[in-house]
């Protein structure tokens, strides 16, 4: 099943939305992440268009570096595509993933089938194979209680 993307274009949501930091939180609690950042009213890198920072709904979830973080980073990964129907995920970016990364779309279908693997001609402003953070976008259309709610119902990876 695919999902229509919700945040093209972009908008300036003027703050961090609740259901955005409770993913924050729910994944410093699970893995032990970071926050590195969620409202940022800024251009998406490269583009003259807003970042979905400035929605509110985008996060980038600080790992850290070195292989037990980066495995942390690999579960949480595949945690997120394998329930993005569940958990209402829009898109995920690897950044660390090989040479140029690879990104996770709900408009190309939900699972393994919205995953592309970016190259060094199509991908997402990858910053590189030394980036340690995942970047997450997840649906507008939660309150943070039912988000929680959702995410205790799935299996623990």
């Amino acid at each position: 099943m695919t999902r229509k993307y919700p945040y093209y274009p972009a908008w300036d949501g003027k703050k961090a939305s609740p259901v955005t930091e409770k993913l924050m939180d729910l994944c410093k609690r699970r893995w032990g992440f970071r926050n590195l950042g969620i409202y940022a009213n800024r251009q998406m890198r490269g583009s003259n268009n807003l970042s979905v920072h400035a929605t509110g709904f985008a996060v980038d979830i600080g790992y850290g570096s070195g292989k037990e973080n980066r495995a942390k980073a690999i579960q949480a990964w595949d945690w997120f595509v394998k329930y993005s129907e569940e958990l209402r995920i829009c898109e995920i970016h690897d950044y660390a993933y090989k040479q140029w990364g690879r990104g996770y779309r709900c408009s190309r279908g939900a699972g393994t089938k919205g995953v592309k693997i970016f190259t060094s001609t199509d991908n997402a402003g990858t910053p590189g194979p030394t980036s340690t953070w995942l970047h997450v976008e997840i649906s507008n259309d939660w309150t943070p209680e039912a988000f929680e709610a959702a995410w205790r119902a799935l299996p623990k990876p």
